[in-house]
């Protein structure tokens, strides 16, 4: 199988094999991918004890969209799907279709936790929110539980690599709060020292390594990153910073690439993100390093303010210094913004970010 260089189209050649071709939403834009789905091969579907109307507004064309769309075929669900996110049109399908499971993305919770709007509407009808496409802080997920009392709030962990999740929380069992839950069921997983290579136990964060017949196969004519993701037995390299705890419960810290490195400490910028989010001032926040030949690279925060609210510098960089060691701490500064530039899973598009580190300050 391979991609003609004039079109999209596939040919395929030989015989037909079982094909998922995925649009990925990283940094690198659009790329292709085949899983072939081997003999015994089975994507875990996800069962519900009982009738659910399910909100999603997730695209169909990315892996979550997707999955969320086999899973309410293979449970007979009702389904209420937007083809676009719209605050009011969102809110109003919650109370007016009475939905109870509700598919979503960290954007979105930020969005229940600290929009005005949401107090309008009656939400009291769902009982699962699941989290998927990136990481969601604890703090978000405290915000949104306390805001309007769903029961379950339940993440994932998955790539259009690994045909969704590898790790899920479950409702069924107690999860621990910032968790992505437990490995699925004929998966395998290993965290790696990324720079030695040694393997990891309990509690100690490193590269995030999967297994199973469900990784994809490969990137279609692109033998050279296929070669660099999956090595010869046939793990999966994440990119992910993570890492289990006693009860095989994982935590993802962040992106390998997006690490700030200030005097030798490996920052995450999400976590400072999850702390600035819990400020009743701050609408959104999105943190880079900015480049320091002392110290390498400096936290900084773009901020995005709730309308209507005074809130300068030295407040942000102080709410963060209160919470948060040293190396933690904005040496970069902060840069107040109209808008943190995210793709369509809701991931922050660091790359940008550090790009408006080149234009001028704007008075916001």
């Amino acid at each position: 199988m391979y991609k003609t260089k004039c079109d999209n189209k596939l040919i395929i050649s030989g015989e037909p094999e079982p094909a998922n071709i995925t649009e990925g939403c990283g940094s690198l834009g659009m790329f292709l991918m085949k899983r072939l789905l081997r003999h015994g091969n089975e994507v875990a579907v996800t069962s519900f004890d009982v009738p659910a109307v399910v909100l999603s507004v997730i695209p169909w064309f990315h892996a979550f969209g997707c999955l969320t769309l086999i899973n309410v075929l293979c449970n007979k669900l009702k389904l209420i799907s937007l083809p676009k996110f719209e605050e009011g049109l969102f809110l109003s399908c919650i109370e007016n279709y009475r939905c109870t499971l509700v598919f979503v993305v960290p954007p979105l919770m930020v969005f229940l936790a600290k929009h005005p709007l949401v107090d309008n509407y009656d939400l009291s009808s769902i009982n699962i929110l699941l989290c998927g496409a990136a990481p969601l802080s604890k703090e978000t997920e405290a915000l949104v539980k306390k805001r309007i009392g769903v029961k379950h709030i339940l993440q994932g962990y998955g790539m259009s690599e690994t045909t969704l999740a590898m790790l899920v929380q479950s409702n069924a069992r107690a999860n621990k709060s910032g968790s992505v839950g437990t490995l699925q069921a004929g998966s395998l997983a290993k965290v790696v020292d990324p720079e030695s290579g040694q393997l990891l136990g309990p509690n100690q964060p490193g590269e995030l390594h999967f297994k199973g017949n469900q990784i994809m196969k490969g990137y279609i004519g692109n033998e050279k990153e296929t070669d660099a993701t999956i090595d010869k037995d046939g793990w999966l390299r994440t990119g992910d910073i993570g890492y289990y705890d006693e009860n095989g419960e994982f935590f993802i810290i962040d992106r390998l690439k997006e690490l700030i490195k200030y005097k030798g400490y490996q920052v995450p910028p999400a976590e400072i993100e999850a702390i600035l989010l819990t400020n009743p001032k701050i609408k959104d926040v999105g943190v880079v390093g900015f480049p320091d030949e002392a110290a390498g690279e400096l936290p900084l925060a773009f901020v995005v303010k709730q309308p209507n609210v005074t809130l300068t510098e030295d407040e942000v960089r102080q709410y963060v210094a209160q919470r948060t060691s040293p190396a933690k701490r904005l040496h970069g500064g902060v840069r107040f913004v109209s808008e943190i530039p995210k793709n369509v899973s809701g991931k922050i598009l660091r790359r940008h970010l550090r790009a408006m580190l080149q234009r001028p300050m704007a008075k916001l």
